[in-house]
């Protein structure tokens, strides 16, 4: 096949991956497009499935650090109800020392609390387990009381209310609308359970604090974990006392990834916070989104897969089959076709059989050359032969004429047939009777016109020719006009000036895809013995200069002549031409 330049057209190079117009490339983006929707609903179900599991990781994150810190829950609750209680019945104790007694009492029965008493609004507790009024104007507790009345839960250390750190808890007492004072309680820090995680091993917290609303810790699950090597940067539990429980990922200082669980255990006054662990608390975002991707490669692997096993690999091969086949005439040999589709294997029979007409085409067209090629040599032999007994009969006349003029003509003119056999003797000798060696022709020429015309013995012939095809067409008048031309040099070839008489025949293929062919023969100081131009002379008259004039137009050029010094030359240049016949003739 070939294209608009009558060039044949060559295979595409390189491989299906990165030739643009291949076919798995465009496979795999008709697939892409096919899978998009499909991706994009598995993508947004992803994100779906991830961000259900996310809240559901954190609701169950939020559930163990409350179950974690339901022992303190218990106790502070445990001590507002015992507030309000004797916020009830505590003003019916008018005198401090039965007041005293009584809270004294209460405290033994219950041994839970290291303080029970009563702050007047002043900041002064006149009634309480101690037996003594003690000043709460400078203790940490007071600088909250003193703020608004609202409950109240903090840490004191020890000497401001008892010799241990302790957890004060405070209930406003208000009557008739009017603010009576504080019921406090003084819960020891020891007596409180600090919360305690789940006991599966893969749900262990990392820390677990209680703390208040201005952000002070109350109570922590594991002391040797300090809370500010936990706490990413920023982090304030001032800022999370919400009533609502969150969770949320960070980064501590030391670069472990953790979930931070915030979740109220007193409304308003008494916060947990969780520390977990991020691995298996919070899924990985990463590796669902990889889902889509993994089912789009995986489609586009088994795609191409496909592909190449069933159409490419088999194109190839029949590709290959095809180059073979134009190179060489190869026929292709029937593979095994047992995973080929049907229309591959159609096109694969169609292709054989398509060869195999072309062959029989061309062994017919073979054929028929060669039976031309034989009957063209037998007309030539035949052509050769008959002008070979024309000669012989001229050569019959000549012996039986006695005019010594018309023999001359005769002899002249059986030049000219003996030219004619040498040129169809020529042809069917050669093994392309479509072309001649012109050189060739040419040198049996000059070898019969020397003999025929008995040279003299001191006359040399030089010959420069180059061996080049001709057309018939054009080997025909190109020997007459040479043998013509050198019947004529040397009939009148005379001395130079330094004595040598020679005869000169050159041919030589010019640019541009001219031949120049040039008859020379020495001369001497004036043109004598060349009068066929003029008339004059032994031969026949101008006859043989029309005759040389006649042929180079055939060849498709003039006849130059030129006598200069002691050389008269002839020459003529002609184009070669490339075909004699039209093939759409056969």
């Amino acid at each position: 096949m070939t294209d608009a330049t009558g060039e044949r057209a060559r295979p595409a190079k390189g491989g299906g991956w990165f030739n643009a117009h291949g076919l798995v490339l465009r496979v795999v983006a008709f697939l892409t497009i096919a899978l998009m929707p499909i991706g994009l609903i598995a993508i947004y179900q992803t994100a779906e499935f991830q961000r259900e599991t996310l809240r559901r990781s954190e609701l169950s994150l939020l559930a163990l650090t409350a179950q974690a810190g339901a022992p303190v829950e218990q106790t502070i609750e445990r001590a507002f109800g015992v507030a309000e209680a004797l916020g009830v019945v505590i003003d019916e104790l008018d005198d401090p020392a039965s007041c005293s007694s009584y809270l004294d009492r209460y405290i033994e029965g219950r041994r839970l609390y290291a303080l029970i008493g009563l702050v007047d609004p002043d900041g002064i507790m006149r009634c309480s387990s101690h037996d003594v009024p003690l000043d709460m104007r400078d203790t940490r507790i007071w600088e909250q009381m003193s703020l608004s009345p609202d409950a109240i839960v903090t840490l004191n250390q020890r000497d401001e209310v008892a010799d241990e750190p302790v957890i004060n808890v405070a209930s406003p007492i208000e009557r008739d609308g009017e603010f009576r004072g504080y019921v406090q309680l003084a819960i020891p820090q020891r007596r409180i359970a600090a919360p305690v995680g789940p006991a599966e091993a893969d749900r262990k917290p990392v820390q677990l604090v209680t703390y208040n609303e201005l952000g002070e810790v109350l109570t922590l699950q594991n002391p040797d974990r300090p809370l500010e090597t936990l706490l990413p940067e920023g982090f304030d539990l001032r800022e999370k006392t919400g009533l609502r429980a969150v969770a949320a990922s960070g980064r501590s200082p030391e670069g472990e990834q953790l979930v931070y669980a915030v979740t109220p255990l007193v409304t308003g006054t008494v916060f947990e916070l969780g520390i977990w662990p991020a691995s298996g608390a919070f899924a990985s975002p990463l590796l669902p989104s990889l889902f889509p991707i993994l089912m789009w490669a995986a489609s586009l692997l088994v795609a191409y897969y496909a592909i190449h096993r069933l159409v490419i690999r088999h194109v190839r091969r029949l590709g290959r089959s095809m180059r073979r086949f134009g190179t060489s005439r190869q026929l292709p040999q029937q593979g095994s076709t047992g995973d080929m589709s049907r229309e591959l294997r159609e096109i694969e029979g169609e292709f054989v059989q398509m060869a195999g007409n072309i062959l029989q085409d061309e062994a017919r067209l073979e054929d028929q050359l060669r039976e031309r090629g034989i009957l063209l040599k037998e007309v030539h032999h035949r052509v050769k032969n008959n002008l070979q007994l024309i000669s012989s009969i001229m050569s019959m006349q000549m012996r039986r004429t006695p005019d010594a003029t018309t023999r001359e003509i005769l002899s002249r003119l059986q030049d000219r047939v003996l030219g004619l056999a040498t040129i169809h003797r020529t042809l069917y000798e050669s093994q392309d009777v479509g072309r001649v060696n012109a050189a060739r022709l040419l040198r049996e020429i000059v070898a019969q016109q020397s003999g025929a015309s008995s040279p003299r013995p001191e006359m040399t012939t030089r010959l420069d020719l180059e061996d080049l095809e001709l057309l018939p067409d054009q080997a025909v008048p190109l020997s007459l006009l040479t043998s013509e031309a050198l019947a004529n040099a040397l009939a009148n070839a005379a001395p130079d000036a330094e004595g040598a008489v020679w005869v000169s025949v050159s041919m030589r293929a010019e640019a541009g895809g001219m031949v120049r062919i040039e008859i020379a023969n020495s001369a001497g100081a004036a043109p004598q013995g060349h009068e066929e131009a003029s008339g004059k002379g032994p031969r026949a008259q101008g006859l043989g200069m029309n005759l040389i004039q006649a042929f180079a137009a055939q060849l498709g050029g003039p006849s130059e002549t030129l006598h200069e010094g002691n050389v008269y030359r002839l020459s003529t240049a002609f184009p070669v031409r490339e075909m004699q016949y039209d093939p759409q003739d056969y």
